[in-house]
C-alpha cells in the first residue's frame, strides 16, 4: 500500500466521474484520511474546487507515545514483512466495542446505529491499522503540510476539540503554511467544534449542527464567486 494510490484514485475519480457533469462549480469535504488524500490532490489541481472543507484531516496521527519512540517502532516493522503487515500495537480485528470506550463520537445513538450496521454488513468491517499503513499515513501528513503552499484553493479546517485519533498539532501546523503562502484558512486558523470527538459530523445534533452551518456558510461565501459572480449580478 502507497498513500499516493489514494490520491491517483481520487484524480481519476474527479476526471471520470465529477469533471463530465458539466457543473459550473466543485464544492469539496473530507473527513479524516480523506482530509489528507483531498489536501494532496489541491495542491496538485487547486482550482478543481470552488472551496473546500476539511473535517478532521489526518495531516497527524494522535500516538500513545513518544514521536521519536513510535518512529523507531515503524521503521523496525517496515523492515520486516510479516510485522509490518500486522495490527500495529493496541489495534486488531473489527469487534463492537462498547459505547462507552469508544473516541469517536458522544452520540451514544449514532454510535450504536453504526455498530449494527457493520455487524448486519460485514464485508464493510474494518479492523485496525497495520505498521506499514500507520507508517505511510503519517509520512502522507507531513507532505501534505510540506506541500500546503501550492494550495489555492479556499480552505475551512474543522477540528475536534476531544480529538483522539488525529493530532491536532498538525492541523495548526497545515494552517499556519496555508497562512505562510498568503492564502490562510478560514478565520486564519482551525474552527474548533468544541467538545467534539473524532466524527464531528457524527456526534451529538447541537455539535453536528455546528459543523454543518460552519460548512454550508463557508461555501455561501465562496458560490458563484469570479467570473460566476460577475456572470450572477448581470442577470439579477
Amino acid at each position: 500500500m502507497n498513500f499516493a494510490d489514494y490520491v491517483e484514485d481520487f484524480t481519476r475519480f474527479y476526471q471520470q466521474a465529477v469533471q463530465p457533469l458539466g457543473y459550473r462549480q466543485h464544492f469539496a469535504l473530507a473527513h479524516s484520511m480523506g482530509g489528507a488524500i483531498l489536501a494532496q490532490f489541491l495542491a496538485r489541481q487547486s482550482q478543481a474546487f470552488v472551496a473546500a472543507a476539511l473535517c478532521a484531516p489526518m495531516f497527524g496521527i494522535y500516538l500513545p507515545m513518544p514521536d521519536w519512540m513510535a518512529h523507531r517502532i515503524l521503521n523496525w516493522a517496515e523492515k520486516r514483512p510479516n510485522v509490518r503487515d500486522y495490527y500495529a500495537v493496541g489495534t486488531g480485528q473489527w469487534r463492537p466495542l462498547p459505547y462507552m470506550v469508544n473516541v469517536l463520537t458522544h452520540s451514544r445513538e449514532r454510535y450504536r446505529r453504526a455498530v449494527r450496521y457493520y455487524a448486519d454488513y460485514p464485508e464493510l468491517q474494518v479492523g485496525g491499522p497495520t505498521y506499514h499503513w500507520v507508517r505511510e499515513s503519517i509520512q502522507a501528513g507531513q507532505q501534505a503540510i510540506a506541500e500546503a503552499a501550492e494550495i489555492a484553493t479556499p480552505i475551512l479546517l474543522l477540528q475536534a476539540g476531544e480529538e483522539r485519533v488525529v493530532d491536532n498539532r498538525s492541523h495548526q501546523a497545515f494552517c499556519q503554511a496555508l497562512s505562510d503562502a498568503g492564502h490562510p484558512c478560514e478565520g486564519g486558523k482551525p474552527r474548533v467544534i468544541q467538545g467534539a470527538r473524532h466524527e464531528i459530523l457524527f456526534e451529538r445534533d447541537a455539535m453536528r449542527a455546528e459543523a454543518l452551518n460552519a460548512i454550508l456558510r463557508f461555501y455561501a461565501q465562496h458560490a458563484f464567486s469570479g467570473a460566476d459572480a460577475a456572470d450572477n449580478s448581470i442577470r439579477g
